[in-house]
């Protein structure tokens, strides 16, 4: 998917980092990220993952694009957004158990309110684990936006974690 102007409705919600709140058993209360303010004049990256805490997605996946932070800041991205339909509460913890503690909040731990970021970008960007109890997630998937539009924008095939949706993808992409 390219060319399309990403979803800014509904707004995610995420907790700013502060260092008021470094613990990870201490938070801020949840705010809307703008996201069409945020994308105006800016290149952001996209990481979307099924579950905060799981294991590929916090062993792998996310770590992989905070490992290249200073890559991505170099070749001109503004944020990284981390997608989750785990609530920002779980997301802000999550961000702090991986490390990120910036009160800049070039990566931004964003809880996708009913899956309304993935519904509106299409049934590939959605992951029903109902039968294994674990209700409807968005699949994984990750994107370059620059200026609202659509750059670069693929979902992984049934929760794997591959190069498609990997940092070092994104960077050749950029």
């Amino acid at each position: 998917m390219s060319s399309e102007d990403f979803p800014t409705s509904p707004s995610p919600k995420y907790i700013p980092f502060s260092e008021e709140h470094e613990s990870i058993v201490s938070c801020g209360a949840p705010v809307d990220l703008n996201l069409k303010s945020l994308f105006k004049d800016s290149t952001i990256v996209i990481a979307s993952v099924p579950f905060a805490f799981s294991p590929t997605c916090t062993e792998e996946h996310i770590p992989d694009y905070i490992k290249h932070i200073d890559q991505f800041k170099s070749e001109g991205v503004d944020k990284i957004i981390v997608l989750s339909a785990s609530d920002p509460f779980a997301m802000s913890a999550w961000g702090k158990a991986l490390g990120v503690k910036d009160p800049a909040n070039y990566i931004i731990f964003a809880h996708d309110v009913d899956l309304g970021i993935a519904k509106a970008l299409g049934s590939d960007y959605i992951a029903d684990l109902s039968k294994g109890g674990l209700g409807v997630r968005s699949q994984r998937y990750a994107g370059i936006i620059e200026n609202g539009e659509i750059k670069y924008l693929e979902s992984e095939n049934e929760l794997n974690f591959t190069e498609i949706s990997s940092a070092e993808t994104l960077l050749k992409r950029l």
